[in-house]
């Protein structure tokens, strides 16, 4: 803006204004003297200010001076917007505060009356909303906000270059950057800056980030082994990297799926290194666990990706099982069982009662005065052989536990005996819903299936099994839905009488036959087939959980802002492929992320279930699978994934503050953080604009009026005191 001219609006003759002005000034000074001849000094000289002013008043209204200003057109301004939608944007710089983009969102949201854009749109003639990645320009829609989650590249050069070239026709009165500085590719921004200058298009620009002292704390296993035995010691180690120029005091943590098995202090000194050795531990049974190590967050860390590393452990069958046989009663199976299970791959030990107050007790943890009343009595042993008619002699915490041993422990459980009384008092663990007493007068002809017992064992076909002639035998006619019968009578599937199932951690089975001792005295072939049958039983039970549900790990690493297939297989209730469960994962991760999506069967693969979803951030993520089947059994199971960043952006989000103060300055623009940026701020404007002329008069201003009325009063009122007409 710039004053052109000032002048007079005076309708008659200049000369006339100037020769009234003149007289006015002679009388004027004529009646001064006289004031000050007449009256006191200071009662004088506040009449003839008061006198100076009136007139000045008065003239200013007679001669009506006016003001012409040649301003910029408001109207014919344009004006564009560019807001960085590069990956670093979607950073948050405090945990608990806005990403980025979100802070710039919120400035440029159409549905906001009080945000910048509508301001400024009420006060220039365009103001356009355009965004950019990787350098390529387009208009801003409402799916432009989530192009920050893909991670593309930044490079503000190459955007305000296309911004220059497009304007060639329609120069803008300004452009108002929204970024974070962070640029890492293509031309160099204070480069394009010149061009700009030179076609006087300032170049204002919002910052949008917050500088914060950053570095980089990872952990990560050291040699951790694919594959231990179980019952042996496991010693896990993590390496603690701190990328801080500063010292670091946080915590690492080892957990084994989700419990926590030790945690620990650590202080570490700037870029220091260090290897943590956790405590050996002892697994007890078999099967896949995950081992995780986790550091505490550390405020300024710039990769939370590596702030955890997991392992998946196969923790193998230990090389010998610790058996125990307790039973009311003496029974003929017991011997032939002893004998089976004598050799250096198991260790039996056995407590039956003989008499009233008389057991025998076999082994250095059992006692001949009776039964335990331990709660923990049952976890040294990794398959219990149990004649369920003891059950009821033995106290309730014993029977809770025993549930807790198989399904939390991971232990095996045989039942053998009373299958009524098994039922009422373990409920789901024994593994038959109904069963039928039976006792036939020949020997009845059994089935074994090999899978999942003797799928290692061949010839199992060749075996002949039979139920003794005149004897009972408990038959199984329902199942769990869980269990699967895998002794069966020759030609009538549907009763077994070895029913077994996956049963929380562990395992259970019910045998209804306690007379198949007789079969071993047949001859030398079935004593043999007795006693592989029988170690077999006893080796699948202490061989820990069926891992009837597993995570397929993926081949390549997770990248936040890319498509991640979760694959699961699913084994049903008789351990066979899966083909019609109904499968939800329920997703969580970093910064509150949670996804809930449906798993379907995978074309050409059975048992095999995928789903898709797109981490947003890098760091731990964690699938809860919730798995139904037909017959309403349902299942659990927990998976761990690492998402790293992706591509160039993540490798520096930091913000740069001063790479965008010298790109404002050097295009005449001006800097603003985004945190002080009002809806009334205006930016600043090219000079090279069109302009209006405004005409300003003095005498229209009611300020004027006031200002005569109160002077005429106060010389009123002072006149009065003086006594002056």
């Amino acid at each position: 803006m710039r004053i052109d001219s000032i002048g007079f609006d005076w309708p008659y003759p200049m000369a006339w204004l100037w020769l009234g002005g003149a007289i006015f000034l002679a009388l004027f000074a004529l009646h001064a003297r006289s004031l000050f001849l007449s009256l006191p000094f200071h009662s004088a000289l506040k009449l003839f200010v008061l006198r100076i002013l009136g007139g000045i008043f008065f003239f200013l209204l007679i001669s009506r001076p006016f003001i012409d200003r040649m301003e910029q057109d408001p109207k014919s301004v344009r004006i564009l917007s560019l807001v960085d939608l590069s990956g670093s944007m979607h950073q948050k710089d405090e945990d608990d505060g806005m990403r980025r983009i979100e802070q710039a969102r919120s400035q440029m949201d159409l549905n906001s009356p009080t945000s910048w854009i509508n301001q400024a749109r009420t006060r220039y003639g365009a103001v356009e909303r355009l965004g950019f990645t990787d350098g390529e320009i387009s208009a801003i829609r409402s799916s432009s906000w989530e192009l920050p989650e893909k991670g593309e590249n930044t490079s503000i050069g190459n955007a305000l270059a296309n911004v220059l070239r497009s304007s060639e026709q329609e120069k803008p009165a300004a452009l108002v950057l929204f970024s974070d500085g962070r640029s890492n590719k293509g031309l160099s921004p204070l480069e394009v800056a010149k061009d700009f200058r030179e076609v006087g298009i300032p170049v204002n620009v919002i910052g949008v980030g917050q500088f914060k002292e950053s570095g980089n704390l990872s952990v990560e296993f050291v040699e951790a082994p694919r594959e231990v035995i179980a019952k042996e010691e496991l010693t896990l180690s993590a390496e603690v990297k701190n990328g801080f120029e500063k010292e670091v005091v946080t915590s690492v943590s080892l957990f084994s799926d989700e419990q926590e098995l030790e945690k620990l202090p650590i202080h570490l000194q700037p870029g220091e290194l260090r290897t943590v050795r956790f405590s050996s531990f002892t697994p007890e049974v078999s099967g896949l666990f995950t081992y995780r190590v986790v550091i505490g967050y550390v405020d300024g860390d710039s990769d939370r990706s590596d702030d955890q590393d997991s392992q998946l452990i196969k923790v193998n069958p230990p090389a010998y099982f610790s058996v125990l046989y307790l039973s009311n009663q003496v029974r003929p199976l017991y011997p032939f069982l002893k004998r089976t299970l004598s050799g250096e791959q198991f260790q039996l030990s056995s407590l039956i009662r003989l008499g009233e107050q008389t057991f025998h007790a076999r082994g250095d943890l059992v006692s001949p005065l009776g039964y335990p009343t331990e709660e923990d009595f049952w976890m040294d042993y990794d398959v219990v052989l149990l004649d369920s008619d003891c059950l009821t002699e033995l106290n309730a915490t014993l029977i809770s536990s025993l549930k807790n041993y198989v399904q939390k422990r991971g232990g095996g459980l045989l039942l053998f005996g009373n299958p009524q009384t098994a039922r009422s008092l373990l409920g789901g663990l024994m593994p038959g819903l109904e069963t039928e007493s039976s006792r036939a007068k020949d020997n009845r002809s059994l089935i074994v299936l090999s899978d999942p017992l003797f799928t290692e064992r061949k010839r199992v076909d060749d075996w002949k099994p039979f139920l003794p002639a005149g004897l009972p035998v408990e038959l199984l006619t329902r199942l769990n839905p869980a269990a699967r019968g895998v002794v069966q009578l020759r030609g009538n599937d549907s009763d077994s009488v070895l029913g077994i199932q996956a049963y929380g951690a562990g395992k259970s089975a019910y045998w209804g036959s306690p007379h198949d001792w007789r079969r071993s005295l047949v001859d030398e072939q079935q004593a043999k087939e007795f006693s592989i049958f029988w170690t077999g039983v006893v080796q699948w039970l202490g061989a820990g959980k069926v891992e009837r549900v597993k995570a397929v790990q993926p081949e390549d690493d997770t990248k936040a802002g890319e498509p991640h297939s979760l694959e699961i297989e699913a084994l049903g209730a008789g351990f066979q492929p899966s083909l019609d469960a109904v499968i939800e994962a329920n997703i969580t991760g970093p910064e509150d992320f949670s996804k809930t999506l449906q798993l379907y069967p995978k074309g050409g693969e059975l048992g095999r279930y995928v789903g898709e979803f797109t981490p947003i951030v890098p760091g731990s993520y964690r699938a809860h699978y919730k798995l139904s089947f037909p017959d309403g059994e349902k299942l659990e199971h927990w998976s761990y994934m690492q998402v790293k960043h992706s591509g160039d952006e993540a490798k520096d989000t930091r913000y740069a503050e001063r790479d965008l103060r010298m790109l404002a300055s050097l295009t005449g623009g001006e800097f603003l953080p985004i945190m002080s940026l009002s809806s009334d701020w205006e930016p600043k404007l090219s000079d090279n604009l069109p302009t209006i002329r405004t005409t300003n008069k003095l005498n229209e201003y009611w300020l004027l009026f006031i200002g005569l009325f109160l002077v005429v009063g106060l010389e009123w009122m002072i006149r009065r005191k003086e006594g002056l007409k």
